[in-house]
């Protein structure tokens, strides 16, 4: 009976372990190119700083689905935060000598990121797993907003946390929370069953990842029609949000990097909110519906490139673009979960992980290479930065309309 209920006890510890974890990552992950950012004030090094890191995500979230998929799931996210923790306590130690020097900090975030790439495949597996089949886009829901509060919000506070102590009490602050979240994965019993194992590690991993491609592909092609929108709404308009929000308020609105986590902790709780409005819609919530949601927050994005364009006082251009950012984010959370809901509906559960994978993967790479291009495009445009916005959100405004009209019909 506990597992019939959404917010059983492993359930419920696995969102727990979530908070923390990504929580942590996401500080640490956020302050060294806030650091950089701040010393530098050069638009193209922060992008570089953000999106160089995402190299590990890329190569590493593929292995992790199929880690995921051939290992019991509890005990490999235990391990995977005593990993961190470790690389953590680690950096710590050097970095008395080496805090400043730009190749540790790259190899710091790519550990980093690599861990946390195999952890939240894991996860993202965990879930179907977890909670019944009809309560599986509530629980999708639950994962998000914990994602959003987790990601979003570290990166926020980070900026808080920057200005006000520096990096070691962040250091040690997130080396508590990945104790506590290995602490908790003790705890946690995911379903398993023990596949075949043949040949090298190379040749199942190969294996597997073919089948993985072969089942988007060929069995389930749709699938691939769903990845192809995500990376390209990462490649442009995400990576302009990421890239640009910081950047205007911290160079063009020449505010303290506090003012940049504010933001961002206001804009967290649009995604928080579309989280729950996406669990509450159930199987209402199709992907055609959610595109028409990403429509209307690439619609009011505008104001951010309006206040750019035409004399306004900072406070109110500071005000627009967290309203515009919130009712984004919002928008943004409500398609993540359709797709993720409707991808874990269609697969079955010995490739779930393997699946899911390659979809994760999806938006690192649009990161990593949308990332240092809006940091450039944004210094090459500093005299006008709405062009780079107006510009992103017309590309995604046909992208997405693109994606509405082709999921309506074949959905319908």
């Amino acid at each position: 009976m506990e597992q019939k209920k959404l917010m059983n006890k492993n359930f419920t510890l696995l969102v727990i372990g979530q908070i923390m974890s990504l929580f942590a990552n996401m500080v640490v992950t956020a302050v060294l190119p806030f650091h950089i950012l701040s010393i530098s004030g050069s638009e193209f090094l922060f992008g570089m700083a953000m999106g160089l890191p995402v190299i590990s995500l890329i190569i590493m979230t593929p292995l992790g689905g199929v880690m995921a998929d051939r290992f019991k799931k509890h005990r490999l996210m235990f391990w995977l935060d005593v990993s961190i923790t470790a690389v953590i306590v680690l950096y710590m130690l050097v970095s008395g000598l080496f805090a400043e020097v730009v190749p540790v900090v790259i190899v710091k975030l790519l550990a980093f990121n690599a861990i946390q790439a195999i952890y939240m495949a894991t996860t993202a597996a965990s879930i179907a797993l977890l909670v019944p089949a009809e309560k599986l886009t509530a629980g999708n829901a639950i994962i998000m907003v914990v994602n959003m509060l987790s990601m979003t919000g570290g990166m926020a506070i980070a900026g808080i946390l920057y200005d006000r102590f520096g990096l070691f009490p962040i250091l040690v602050g997130c080396a508590v929370c990945f104790v506590i979240t290995a602490v908790a994965d003790l705890f946690i019993r995911v379903p398993y069953t023990k596949q075949e194992t043949t040949g090298s590690v190379a040749q199942i991993v190969k294996g597997d990842l073919s089948e993985a491609l072969r089942f988007i592909m060929k069995e389930k092609p749709i699938i691939l029609k769903c990845i192809l929108p995500v990376f390209l709404m990462e490649l442009i308009f995400g990576s302009m949000f990421m890239i640009g929000l910081p950047v205007l308020i911290n160079v063009h609105l020449n505010m303290s990097l506090t003012h940049v986590g504010i933001a961002l902790a206001i804009m967290m709780f649009g995604g928080v909110i579309g989280g729950i409005v996406a669990g509450t819609l159930g199987t209402r919530l199709t992907i055609p519906r959610g595109f028409l949601f990403v429509i209307a927050g690439i619609i009011c994005s505008a104001p951010i490139g309006l206040v750019f364009l035409v004399d306004t006082p900072d406070l109110l251009a500071y005000i627009v673009i967290i309203a515009s950012g919130t009712i984004f984010m919002f928008c943004v959370k409500i398609i993540s979960v359709a797709l993720m809901t409707y991808i874990q509906g269609e697969t079955p559960t010995g490739l779930i992980g393997k699946v899911l994978a390659v979809l994760m993967v999806v938006p690192y790479i649009g990161q990593s290479l949308g990332y240092p291009v809006l940091g450039r495009l944004f210094q090459q445009f500093a005299a006008s930065p709405w062009l780079v916005i107006f510009g992103s959100a017309s590309i995604m405004m046909v992208v997405a309309v693109i994606a509405y009209l082709h999921f309506k019909k074949v959905m319908n």
